[in-house]
């Protein structure tokens, strides 16, 4: 089951020869070269792509930042020339704080923040090289993982970063109450690796409501649309 993740970084570099050196130089043993980006020290490599400017690249990540980008953060992105996408196939933890550490290396090179780009959340330079230095479980969901509100449904979107179906519940509960709901259960997910059947029950408490766990395939998106999880969903309902 192909499971990619995809990163872009994008910089002002003058052009992918001074990109290509500077990485050489700064990124800490990592080399960029044709499609690939690789770390013969630290044994990793993966699929990477160079984009030249692209014109409605500050307004995507003004809003998968939610808002939290200073618009002096935005207009220097507003002038990059160019965009590193870093492509990894994820199925465990692990390879997720590989990830991470190939997006350090791009922004130790030049990058100026991260957007994951299936998932649709950005993330400033300090941010990232923070969680990279301390990429707990529970900070690298809150990285890779947002939880939406559709018109029917809260759901959330980045599990399969850690190779894992994402959570949906019925729009019948508050934003707040789907979100502590959906975040516990994909949390507990991640750090605990249950493995869970149709029918199964989930309470975040003793005391709280019991859900019903159904298993779906992924109906948000087409399989080519990079939020698709292949993994597919569990679907929390109310149990009678």
């Amino acid at each position: 089951m192909e499971n990619k993740i995809i990163i872009g970084i994008p910089g002002k570099w003058k052009n992918r020869t001074e990109l290509i050196q500077t990485v050489a130089a700064k990124s800490e043993g990592y080399l960029l070269a044709g499609n690939i980006f690789h770390n013969k020290e630290k044994n990793m490599t993966f699929q990477a792509e160079i984009q030249d400017h692209e014109p409605t690249l500050k307004e995507t990540f003004s809003y998968a930042s939610k808002g939290n980008f200073p618009e002096s953060l935005l207009e220097e992105i507003n002038k990059h020339t160019f965009t590193v996408y870093i492509l990894a196939d994820i199925s465990e933890t692990g390879t997720v704080a590989d990830l991470i550490d190939a997006g350090a290396a791009i922004l130790r090179a030049g990058g100026m923040a991260v957007k994951i780009e299936t998932t649709g959340l950005a993330h400033s330079k300090e941010d990232w090289l923070k969680l990279h230095q301390s990429p707990d479980i529970l900070s690298v969901y809150a990285h890779f993982v947002t939880i939406i509100g559709e018109e029917d449904y809260y759901c959330s979107f980045g599990m399969k970063s850690f190779g894992l179906p994402d959570a949906v519940t019925l729009n019948t509960m508050s934003p707040k109450e789907a979100a502590a709901l959906l975040n516990t259960f994909n949390y507990y997910h991640v750090g605990e690796r249950p493995i869970f059947t149709n029918g199964e029950t989930f309470s975040i408490q003793q005391d709280a409501p019991d859900f019903t766990l159904t298993s779906l395939q992924d109906f948000r998106y087409e399989e080519d649309h990079p939020f698709y999880n292949p993994f597919g969903l569990w679907n929390l309902g109310a149990s009678k």
